[in-house]
């Protein structure tokens, strides 16, 4: 059974869900509900309404999408080979498989030779490396055909990038086999089709439930398709509009003017659900196509009461896809605000929420968000402004969430390059270093003022200086001056003169024993870091060096206090599924640029939905209603993201390319924002910088917010909607009653 759930407001959804868990309880207790999900924020949110509805809520699991479906195609296809198709794998598939074309002489792989060659050719090659592996991820699961007639050795006519595209492709599978991801599901499709009754009630779930996803790439349909002859699929879809959908016609009507809707008069349906609705009109087209439902369930609700909101008529207009207009007196439940930077942002916002807060006694923290396209960007701000205000800060990479893989990254980096004494100091200084050292927060200022004195400035040596091409000298290097510190310390007072060559630096008194030998054998360990980084290794070498310095500068109790695990994760990575894929030397450069890609990529949900003031990154298929909900760096160029796709993907390169499913960055950043329209229950805040803090001028904010200002203005006849900010908080303006 597939059943299909809809409606514009999350809560309504979330309640048809606990009448199914209700009403049709699993066969056995001891049986796990199961959920599709897209997000840890979803998971929360559900987790915590679930356990608020029933008192008691447990046994429970939520999958990823791609988590699931490999669990599947585990049980169901020969999945052999299939782990080494993951895109981690393919990474270093892929370098070892450039490796090998730089000395091919037939001409096929030119282009490849030339990008790769010229100075940094080992990070080059990398970074192309992980351009590969990111588009053919994407063909695995949403262009299993393309890598079918590939192997073969047909063509398609796809481009020019198509024919050393094949070839690659077929070198990957002589070495790992036929079994990519889009094949090993495919094969699952099958087996599932051929399923018994009593094969199925042993080897599957009883029921499955969809939550908070707005688009399935059309072969995953296809599989939990097949999944649904054996068991209960509940699909829980948010829809902006009752009618945009055809609701009212037949399931052919449907589908004929789902796949024709370019052709329609767009004076007939709302601009914002036209403009906005892309992303979720094309999965609903995708859907009906491929799928029967067995039961449908709508539960679409309108805001109702004699004096509505501006916010709630556009919520109103969008369900019913009404355009007429309307003209409406502002009322706040929808601000737009125009600052001149970020921490302007931020402090207005400050300003905003206060506001709220005391205005209204029955709102508390928790009823309130804020998103942003990238929360990292306002983290610094954020933690200042709101100080004073109880808040977490989600979303956040392991860059921000582990210092201990930020401060590795920094050591193999400063390894590796001139030693300056800025970054050298600045290493020395993270909180999860020194105390390994035995030093005080007194001491760092110490060694700083000694480093300033004897005038190190970069270099270990004379002989380190010398790799760069310079004269073998030793003045202002780390040598030079830690010879004068430990003669001074040596020699204390009496020392006059040059002895040994060496001019003591003789303000150093007998206390400072401690803090002279931290840093001693701080630059010792560098050094030797040094020496024996600069020296190529395979990954599994790399991984056995990366944990014997971490166990060096990295105290093992405060290492563990501060996210060593995450470290460990990252190394067993180096050391097992990946050294299992290439067993070639690498350079520390491309290392360090693996790692930065590891903690730029993973993210935390460490701190959504935690009682407190809410800040998060604006993700797709995170339509979690709040009381009020607040947009900061809605600017123009950073929402929706101008992504460039690469010039060799097939899937992007020609719009005759483009088929239904497939997603695009900007399509789920204008299909969130129109999600935060429908989830916002009583506000909706939008912050963005507007103005020039150079002179002033006017900068426009994102086509999304311009798009909700045309409609405010020509549906609502609301003029004036963006609260300009002066530069400063303490201006003028804010303090005179009659300004505005």
């Amino acid at each position: 059974m597939f059943a299909l759930h809809t409606s514009n407001r999350a809560e309504n959804l979330l309640s048809h869900l606990a009448q199914v868990i209700e009403s049709q309880p699993l066969n056995s207790p001891f049986d796990k509900e199961l959920f599709l999900i897209q997000s840890q924020g979803m998971e929360r949110w559900l987790s915590q309404q679930l356990a608020a509805n029933f008192g008691v809520w447990g046994n429970y699991q939520f999958y990823f999408p791609g988590k699931f479906f490999s669990e599947i195609g585990v049980q169901f296809a020969d999945s052999s080979a299939g782990g080494n198709y993951q895109r981690e794998q393919m990474v270093w598939i892929f370098e070892s498989l450039l490796r090998e074309i730089e000395s091919d002489e037939s001409g096929h792989f030119q282009i490849l030779i030339d990008y790769i060659g010229g100075e940094n050719s080992a990070v080059r090659r990398f970074q192309l490396a992980q351009q590969l592996a990111r588009i053919f991820d994407q063909y695995q699961i949403m262009r299993p055909d393309w890598l079918k007639a590939w192997s073969k050795g047909e063509l398609l006519g796809l481009g020019d990038s198509e024919p050393w595209q094949a070839l690659l492709w077929q070198k990957i599978e002589q070495s790992y086999g036929h079994n990519h991801r889009g094949e090993i599901w495919q094969q699952a499709i099958a087996a599932i089709e051929r399923l018994s009754a009593e094969e199925s009630a042993e080897k599957l779930p009883q029921r499955l439930s969809i939550f908070g996803l707005n688009t399935v790439p059309p072969l995953l349909l296809h599989l939990l398709r097949g999944l649904s002859r054996h068991i209960d699929i509940h699909l829980y879809l948010l829809t902006p509009s009752e009618s945009y959908w055809g609701e009212g016609g037949s399931r052919k009507t449907m589908i004929e003017q789902l796949a024709q809707i370019d052709a329609v008069d767009e004076t007939n349906d709302h601009r914002l659900l036209l403009s906005l609705g892309e992303q979720a009109r094309d999965f609903r087209a995708v859907m009906l196509n491929q799928i029967e439902f067995s039961h449908e369930f709508s539960s679409y609700a309108l805001n109702e009461g004699e004096l509505l909101s501006t916010l709630h008529r556009l919520q109103n207009a969008l369900l019913l896809n009404e355009t007429a207009p309307e003209p409406v007196d502002k009322d706040g439940s929808i601000a737009i605000h125009s600052c001149h930077s970020r921490l302007r942002e931020v402090e207005v916002l400050h300003d905003q929420i206060l506001e709220l807060l005391n205005g209204e006694s029955t709102l508390e923290l928790r009823d309130m968000v804020v998103m942003a396209p990238d929360i990292q960007r306002y983290a610094p701000h954020i933690k200042t402004i709101f100080a004073d205000v109880p808040h977490a800060i989600a979303d956040r990479t392991l860059k921000e969430e582990s210092e201990i893989l930020d401060n590795m990254i920094q050591f193999l980096r400063i390894s590796g390059g001139r030693f300056g004494w800025q970054e050298v100091i600045d290493l020395l200084e993270k909180p999860a270093i020194f105390a390994t050292f035995g030093l005080a927060e007194s001491e760092l200022e110490l060694i700083r003022h000694w480093v300033g004195e004897v005038n190190i400035r970069w270099g270990l040596s004379g002989e380190h200086r010398s790799e760069f091409g310079l004269p073998e000298f030793e003045a202002f290097s780390w040598q030079a001056g830690l010879d004068r510190l430990m003669m001074g310390y040596i020699v204390g007072e009496h020392g006059k003169g040059l002895i040994d060559g060496i001019l003591p630096y003789s303000a150093i008194e007998g206390n400072s024993a401690q803090p002279l030998g931290a840093l001693f054998r701080f630059i010792s360990i560098l050094s030797q870091a040094h020496s024996e980084l600069a020296k190529p290794a395979t990954l599994a070498g790399w991984s056995e060096r990366i944990l014997r310095y971490s166990n060096l500068i990295f105290e093992p109790r405060t290492a563990q206090e501060r996210g060593i695990a995450h470290l460990n994760a990252m190394v067993e990575q180096l050391s097992g599924e990946l050294s299992a894929v290439h067993q070639g030397d690498v350079d520390v450069a491309v290392i360090e640029q693996w790692m930065a890609n590891y903690l730029s990529e993973q993210k935390s949900s460490n701190g959504f939905l935690r009682g407190e003031l809410t800040f998060c990154s604006m993700l797709p298929m995170r339509a979690i209603p709040f009381r009020v909900i607040a947009l900061m760096g809605m600017n123009e160029g950073d929402y929706p993201r101008i992504v460039q796709p690469y010039t060799f993907d097939l899937m992007a390169s020609d719009h005759a390319n483009h088929r239904p499913g497939d997603r695009s960055p900007r399509n789920d950043d204008r299909a969130q924002f129109l999600d935060t329209l429908l989830s916002a229950r009583e506000r909706l805040i939008i912050t963005y910088v507007g103005q020039s803090i150079q002179d002033n001028s006017e900068i426009p904010p994102s086509a999304v917010v311009s798009e909700l200002l045309d409609i405010l203005e020509v549906n609502y006849r609301q003029q004036d909607m963006v609260t300009k900010h002066p530069l400063q908080p303490f201006n003028r303006q804010y303090f005179d009653p009659t300004s505005k």
